[in-house]
């Protein structure tokens, strides 16, 4: 998540003057300590070390010199993971002014601020705009590293989890799939990021209840780039086989921000049947992604036997959050 606009702007820096204030170096520990805090996932202390090396930045330099850009980009981020939409959005807007006049509103390095803003104003229920700032992000990638480059991959991956989570699936199923050719060229199917779109496409799978057709169209495009090797085989969905299937709650953040969806979450179960560790594969609302996770860790199963042995065994379980309250759809059997 943490993009350093110091790497993107490098070639604008210029050396520190020896005469500049000290604040200024104070400024630049704070940053420092900032970044470490967010890897330790301590959004709360970092939040205000980030917004005084901002404030001392722009008091003492040019409003276009990088280094408050680069403030700007921390405090965003900050503001992302502690979930402060509006706060992040209307930062990485005062980031993407700076950097258009900076380098010019065409140029490539600022396509991380633009994906950043895509994800905030589907936040804010303006997927239109989203769509937009995707677009732009993948517009100027193309035209920066030709159509076949893996960061036009990145910015495809982008917008195929944007329209999976829009239930446009026929136009997410075109992201993905594009995406994974350019990842399979590049670097075969076992690279993270192969393995991470082919994630997002069996997601589609499971949301768009159409796990064959896609466990198909996956299979193809894996063969294409290592013939021979077995095809990954879709996670079972385990609703129908539970003795008690938890019901996740409909948060009050939820309801207030009127969410729906479906979360998947991959779950792993004992011998005994108990749920041992669950986690949210396919990146749902936020919000509801928690509850489910927290009802899949309270759920019990029939234990799972290799000839006559209880074994351990994973699968998932979907639920879809509807309204004001939550169904899930019972699937007895793998479809």
């Amino acid at each position: 998540m943490r993009t350093l606009i110091l790497l993107l702007f490098a070639s604008l820096f210029f050396s520190q003057s020896a005469q500049e204030p000290p604040e200024l170096a104070e400024a630049t520990e704070m940053i420092k300590s900032v970044g470490k805090l967010f890897k330790e996932n301590k959004f709360d202390e970092a939040l205000p070390l980030a917004k005084r090396a901002l404030e001392i930045r722009e008091r003492l330099l040019p409003r276009n010199d990088p280094r408050v850009a680069n403030s700007l980009s921390f405090l965003g981020d900050v503001y992302m993971a502690k979930r402060e939409y509006d706060n992040a959005r209307k930062t990485f807007e005062r980031l993407l002014q700076l950097q258009e006049e900076l380098v010019g509103p065409t140029d490539v390095r600022i396509t991380p601020t633009l994906d950043r803003l895509g994800l905030l104003y589907y936040e804010d229920s303006k997927p239109a705009k989203a769509e937009e700032f995707y677009q732009r992000s993948l517009t100027l990638r193309e035209k920066a590293f030709g159509p076949e480059d893996v960061q036009v991959a990145n910015s495809l991956y982008a917008l195929g989890q944007f329209y999976r989570v829009r239930r446009d699936y026929d136009k997410a199923l075109n992201s993905y799939r594009r995406s994974l050719m350019i990842y399979g060229r590049a670097g075969g199917v076992s690279t993270a990021e192969f393995q991470r779109a082919s994630t997002g496409l069996s997601c589609l799978g499971y949301q768009s209840e159409n796990t064959i057709a896609v466990s198909k169209e996956l299979e193809r495009i894996q063969q294409q780039f290592a013939p021979g090797v077995p095809p990954t085989l879709p996670v079972k969905i385990l609703n129908g086989y539970a003795i008690n299937l938890a019901k996740p709650e409909y948060p009050r953040a939820a309801r207030e921000r009127q969410l729906s969806g479906t979360v998947v979450v991959q779950v792993e179960i004992d011998e005994q049947g108990k749920v041992i560790s669950a986690k949210d594969m396919c990146q749902g609302p936020p919000y509801l992604s928690e509850s489910s996770v927290k009802a899949a860790l309270q759920s019990r199963f029939e234990p799972t036997k290799l000839s006559g042995v209880p074994v351990k065994t994973k699968g998932v379980l979907r639920y879809n959050f509807v309204n004001q309250g939550t169904i899930w759809r019972m699937n007895p059997t793998l479809p």
